[in-house]
Order: C-alpha cells, then structure tokens, then sequence
C-alpha cells in the first residue's frame, strides 16, 4: 500500500514537472475543459455563439472544447506528441469554427475583425507548438547563471 502511494506521488510529480514546462499551453487546455463543462452544463458566462445555435450544434462544439483541452493536457503531462497534437489541431478547428458561427450570427462588422485578430493569435500560438512538437524540439530548463 505505502509502495503504490508513492509510486503515485512520483507520477504526479513527473505529470506537474512536464506540465509547468509549458504553463500557458497547461492553462489554455485546463480553461478548455472548465469552459466546454460549464457550457455542457448550461452554467457561467453565455457564449453568444452557442446561445443562437441549434443545441445539438453548441453541445458539440462545448464536448470537442472539452476533447481538446483533455488532449492537450493528456499529451503534455504524459510526454506523448501524439495527443497534443490532436488536442492542438482540434483547437485550431474550435477557434475557427466558433469565429465563422460568430460572423455568419452575429454579423461580419468590426466586432468580427476584433474577435478575428485574437482567434488569429491563439491560432497562431498553436501552429507555432505544433512546429515544435513536428521538429521535435524541447523546452529545457536550465538552474544557474547562463
């Protein structure tokens, strides 16, 4: 029993190192899943987007937010490109999504071109870890003076 209790310690421990590795990437994913939870539990702040779509279109948009920030996630603290790569292509697909919805819904005027220019740089932000990950590159920490 002792042995199985820190066995678990020490995989949480390598799951917390791996993830504080890439903290904003960690929290982005975490935020997916609370966000796709709330919105699948009709509860916090309303998405517009998801309050004109039929419900089974906004169901599944909040169960793959919620995919993708778990894969994310899965991918990171597990060390595995496989994982975070899907959970990333699926962000880029919900973000593009949820921007077109928002436009053809709610209008194509300056309000589209700000919510463009942020939905651009999450995009971004994924491309740029998906590189990365194809490449095969690693984020090392380094103690001491460079």
């Amino acid at each position: 029993m002792l042995q199985d209790a820190t066995c678990e310690t020490g995989t949480m421990r390598v799951v917390l190192a791996r993830l504080a590795v890439a903290p904003f990437e960690a929290a982005i994913a975490a935020l997916l899943v609370i966000s796709g939870l709330a919105a699948l539990a009709g509860t916090g702040i309303i998405d517009p987007v998801t309050a004109l779509l039929p419900g089974w279109e906004a169901a599944g948009l909040s169960v793959t937010t919620t995919v993708t920030g778990a894969l994310m996630i899965a991918g990171a603290a597990s060390g595995q490109k496989g994982p975070e790569t899907a959970g990333l292509l699926f962000l880029i697909a919900v973000i593009l999504c949820r921007f077109l919805l928002y436009g053809a819904y709610l209008g194509y005027g300056a309000d589209f071109a700000v919510t463009g220019v942020f939905d651009s740089s999450i995009i971004w932000a994924a491309a740029a870890r998906l590189t990365v990950i194809r490449r095969g590159q690693v984020i090392v920490r380094v103690s001491g003076q460079l």
